[in-house]
């Protein structure tokens, strides 16, 4: 009988070009008023955001109409296309004037950072939960621990999650995608175009765990000061 050949292992990568979020660190100092209006009024990137959209949609592969909540939503952009296919969506951000520009789409918005923002939810629950550009800007694993388990809380029994972001090399994917399963996600990350920097995309594919834990996973989602 023949020997099963090993899946070879995918070449480590690295971004050489720094980004905002490396030399910043908040994006509340990279998205002044002017970047917001140039993001916001950017044809090229409402067209990226939309592609991602769609991959995201495909990804969660929901049967029906679904209530999703969208982390970091900024102008709209992945929000709008996905209520444009049915679905019924909350846009969260922490940047007022991001959620201005959503708010005009007629998207319905909440104010808050997606390290804490269960309490604002006031028990609502999602079918999915979704991100697009934006985890990269939390760096520390107790923040994204924040992150995870305030999306555990907030998802359905069974209820999926699909994170689009852009880390800075593949072990730092490795390491936010050990993070979320220690808060009680399973799942796994699958690159796109892996070996083509300009073309790369980056995907988190979750689920959510069965619910024992949740008290413990909730307690130790909360970020430390400076997270």
């Amino acid at each position: 009988m023949p020997k099963m050949q090993r899946k070879p292992k995918p070449k480590p990568w690295r971004v050489r070009k720094e980004r905002p979020e490396e030399y910043l660190g908040r994006p509340e100092f990279y998205y002044t008023e002017d970047e917001i209006k140039r993001y916001s009024g950017s044809t090229g990137v409402r067209m990226a955001q939309e592609r991602i959209a769609e991959r995201i949609c495909g990804f969660l592969d929901l049967a029906g109409k679904g209530k999703i909540l969208d982390l970091g939503c900024g102008p709209g952009y992945t929000a709008s296309w996905i209520i444009g296919q049915g679905h019924d969506v909350v846009g969260l951000d922490l940047l007022p004037g991001m959620l201005e520009k959503a708010s005009e789409k007629g998207i319905k918005t909440i104010k808050a950072d997606m390290r804490r923002f269960s309490d604002k939810l006031k028990g609502q629950e999602f079918d999915a939960v979704i991100s697009a550009s934006a985890l990269q800007w939390i760096k520390k694993s107790q923040g994204l621990a924040s992150v995870a388990g305030e999306i555990f809380c907030v998802l359905k029994e069974n209820g999926k999650c699909v994170i689009q972001f852009y880390p800075q090399s593949s072990e730092e994917m490795e390491k936010v995608l050990r993070v979320f399963r220690s808060q009680g996600l399973e799942g796994e990350a699958k690159v796109l175009n892996a070996d083509d920097p300009r073309k790369r995309e980056v995907y988190l594919i979750l689920r959510k765990k069965a619910e024992k834990g949740k008290k413990n996973l909730k307690s130790r989602s909360k970020p430390k000061q400076g997270d």
